[in-house]
Order: C-alpha cells, then structure tokens, then sequence
C-alpha cells in the first residue's frame, strides 16, 4: 500500500529541471563549456593557493623566499597576457586556451618533483602559479572575457559573467575544501605532510587536462569576426583614453587584493591564531561559498542601481570588514569579519568585467581584457612581496589596514572619474525612465 501510494505521487523534478533549462536556455553551448573549464581551472587553483606557503614552509623556505616564488607566478601571467594581446588574432584563441591549460598541467606536474628555490620560480612563472585562489586568474583568462559578450542577448551580458563567476566561485569553494585532502592521504596511505602535499599538484595537473579537454569542444564562433585581422596598436585604439584609464584604476584595485592573495591569507591565519590545515580549508570554502551567493544578488543589484554603483557601493564596506578584520582579538571573530570582507568583496567582480566590455567596441575587448590583465598582473606581481616586507619590517596586520585604506581610494577614484560612463543597456533604460516622466507631466498638463 505504501509503495502504490508513492507512486501515485506526482513527480515535479522534470517540471523543474525544464523550468531551470528554459530559464538558461539564452546560455550557449560555448558559454557553458568556457565556464566549466574555468570552474575546473578554479577548483585547481584553489587548493594549491591554500596549501602553496604551507607547501614551501615545509620544504625549509622563509617568507621572503615564498613572496618571491608567488610573485613568479603573477608575473607568468602578465607576461604570458602580453602574449595574448599580440598574437591571440593569429594564433586563434581556442588554441590558446588549450595551450595555457596543459602548459599549468605540465607544471603542476614538475611541481611534484621541484624541491629547490630557483626551479620553483620558473615553474611557478611557467604554470602563472600565483598562489592568488580567489580570482582564478590565469592567461586564458581575458580570451574568456572577450569571448562571452558574443555567446548571448546584449541585455544578458551581465547575467552570462554573473554565471561565469558563480561557477568560478563554486570552484574556489569546493578546492578550498578540497585543501584538506593532504590530511586525509596522510592518515590513508601513511604518508608524511611533504608527501601528500606533493599529491595535491598530481590532482591539479589533471584538472587542468580537464579545463584543456572542455577547451577543445568549443566551437570556432568564438574565434569572432577578427580573426584574421592584424595586431592593433593598443596606443591606437578609438577607446585608447578609456582603456588605459580604467586599466590604470583596475591595476591599482589588483596590487591591494594581491598584498593578501589567499596563500598570504593562510599563512596569516596559521602563524597569528595558530590555524591548522583542516581549519583553513574550512574557513576559505566557507568565505568562497559566501562569495559564490553574492555574485548573483550583484547582477541583480546592479540591474537596478547600475554597474558602477554595485561595484563601488559594495566593495567599500568590504574594507571596513577588512580593516576590522586585522585588529581582531580573536580567530572566531576575525573569522567573521573575513567572511563579511568575501560576501561583499567580490560582487564588482561580474559587474565590472561586464562594465569594461560594455563601454567599448567590440573588437577591442581582446585588447582590453589583456592590457587589463596585463596590468593587473604586474601591479600584482609587486604585492606579495610588499606584504612579506612590511610583515618583516612592520607587523603582520600592516598589509590588511594597507590594502583596506588603497581599496577605499581605488572605489572613491572609479567613481568620481566614471560616474557619468554608462554602458548601452543603462542609457537605453535611462532615456525610457525620461521620456515615461515627460509623457506623465505632459498628461498632467493637458
């Protein structure tokens, strides 16, 4: 009787898996496998950014010597970026997509076996292991964002990076989780911690061939209509000014988010209150899942209040949580503030990439992503290693209030330059709200 009743039961779960597909249909096939394969590439880049200082402490390096193998890897990928912006037209960006994806994997793979200082640096500058986690960041990364504006409706551009990031996000939250693993092979196999550290970069060399794996299956749409178009003079580009400026702005937001990139984070966590692992891994795939539910309520926000204003109005709370979270008395409570600091940190991350391309042409957005990340990556590149200094010089809580105060600067700065820069979608809206508020007066009128 009990098994006839429930199967006379109603089953909803094709209803609402059909309700899901349709309400994402306007996502393309290219859309969801670039985003999976950052996913992949995130999920990677996650464990290893918790466990890289661990890592190096263990191998017998000071924290110099550790700010000086991170930075390697965020110069990588500046430099590799410069790559991208002048040969992605030829070379073909899904070619180069894979190409960065197996390049990480061969790395993590020599990583297994590096021990010494100076093939750490070239590998670490090779596979841009920046050790940074949370962005995800890496030389495929402005072919990605120059490919997505194409692979849906204009009016969804900021709901497809929202996604994007969301995915991203759910990467960096389940290898952040995934950062205990070593504890689970040390108790499994017998293993030292040096040994199931080691394993960890046999798991990121795979999940890179996976990211390389969903590269290839994009179709060549989006190689886009200039593919076979010469370099462009970045100097000579119609949004030149535009360009440079927000890069210059962006740049500067990056070099503080680098001065506490997530291995620096952890380090700070384990040497300050004394963290372990386990600890760590819970308390980033906690500060990541946070992030991960903020970046759709961002795209929603910023449907309302607009682009600039989500970026800007979220992201100065977020370093006062930051501020708070350096002087906190103790691990739960600095812990909270961290998590507050990741819920509102990362919402300008969608809504500026959508900005950016948004305000210029569309054959310029390769260029812009990379002289973006360009920028970005130098500037970034600098940060680990300020922070080890001003940790050795000053105090450990210097970086925070340092990278808190610039923040504040970088939003007020964005939003006094570009408050009256709108995207397409926003003046459209805008010129709507006008001619409804002239038509009310003038019905009042007759």
């Amino acid at each position: 009787m009990l098994t006839s009743a429930c199967d006379d039961r109603p089953d909803h779960r094709p209803a609402m898996i059909a309700r899901l597909h349709g309400s994402l249909s306007w996502m393309s096939r290219d859309a969801w496998l670039i985003t999976s394969a950052r996913g992949a590439r995130t999920f990677s880049q996650s464990f290893i950014s918790i466990i890289m200082a661990l890592y190096l402490e263990e191998l017998g390096f000071g924290l110099v010597e550790i700010g000086a193998v991170l930075t390697a890897g965020i110069l990588g990928i500046s430099s590799f970026a410069v790559v991208v912006g002048l040969l992605s037209e030829r070379v073909g960006r899904r070619r180069f997509l894979i190409i960065f994806s197996l390049l990480a994997a061969g790395c993590g793979l020599a990583m297994y076996w590096a021990e010494t200082f100076i093939p750490l640096m070239i590998i670490g500058f090779v596979g841009s292991l920046s050790g940074g986690g949370s962005a995800g960041e890496s030389p495929a990364q402005p072919l990605e964002v120059a490919i997505l504006p194409d692979t849906g409706p204009a009016e969804r551009r900021t709901d497809i990076f929202a996604i994007y990031t969301i995915v991203a996000r759910t990467g960096t939250f389940l290898g952040a989780l995934a950062a205990g693993l070593p504890v689970l092979f040390q108790d499994a196999f017998g293993l030292s911690v040096l040994p199931s550290f080691k394993m960890m970069f046999l798991v990121f060399a795979v999940c890179q061939v996976a990211g390389a794996t969903l590269y290839a299956l994009v179709s060549s749409n989006v190689e886009g209509a200039s593919t076979n178009q010469q370099w462009q003079n970045p100097l000579k580009l119609p949004s030149r000014r535009r360009i440079f400026t927000l890069t210059g702005l962006y740049s500067l937001d990056t070099f503080t988010t680098s001065m506490l990139i997530q291995s620096l984070v952890a380090y700070w966590f384990h040497t300050k209150f004394g963290l372990t692992l386990e600890s760590l891994a819970l308390v980033f795939s906690l500060s990541h899942l946070l992030t991960a539910c903020s970046l759709w309520l961002a795209a929603k926000i910023a449907n309302r209040i607009g682009l600039l204003n989500t970026m800007v109005f979220t992201h100065i709370p977020s370093s006062l949580f930051l501020l708070a979270a350096a002087f906190a008395p103790t691990a739960a409570l600095a812990i909270v503030f961290w998590q507050c600091r990741a819920f509102l940190g990362q919402m300008d991350v969608p809504t500026k990439e959508s900005y950016t391309m948004a305000v210029i042409k569309p054959e310029e957005r390769v260029a812009m992503a990379s002289i973006h990340l360009v920028g970005r990556s130098a500037a970034g590149a600098v940060g680990p290693t300020v922070t080890t200094a001003m940790w050795n010089v000053m105090a450990a809580w210097t970086p925070l209030v340092g990278s808190a105060l610039m923040k504040i600067g970088y939003d007020l700065a964005l939003y006094a330059m570009f408050r009256n820069v709108r995207p397409p979608e926003e003046e459209e809206r805008l010129r709507k709200r006008r001619e409804a508020a002239e038509a009310e007066v003038s019905g009042q009128v007759d």
